[in-house]
């Protein structure tokens, strides 16, 4: 693209700004339902494949039961376990 010294690019000019205005306008109301979704998703999938990872570590690698991944005093004997002598 050539252009002569001290002309602005056409992306400086008003008509590309208010273009892009009206983009944005436009796609403000139409995304909405996949920001929902994300916020709800990406926390659930998380969570989801912590308890999956936790399963496979305890049942897999641990040769226990992988059920008592879900059990609270599975966890009240690891803290235990960590701050005895504290």
């Amino acid at each position: 693209m050539e252009r002569e010294k001290g002309q602005r690019f056409p992306r400086d000019t008003q008509e590309a700004k208010a273009k892009l205005k009206a983009k944005v306008r436009e796609r403000g109301g139409k995304n909405w339902r996949i920001t929902v979704a994300k916020i709800v998703l990406i926390p659930l999938l998380l969570f989801f494949s912590l308890v999956i990872g936790l399963m496979i570590g305890y049942g897999v690698v641990g040769h226990k039961p992988a059920s008592e991944v879900l059990d609270l005093g599975t966890y009240k004997h690891m803290w235990d376990l960590l701050f005895a002598e504290t």
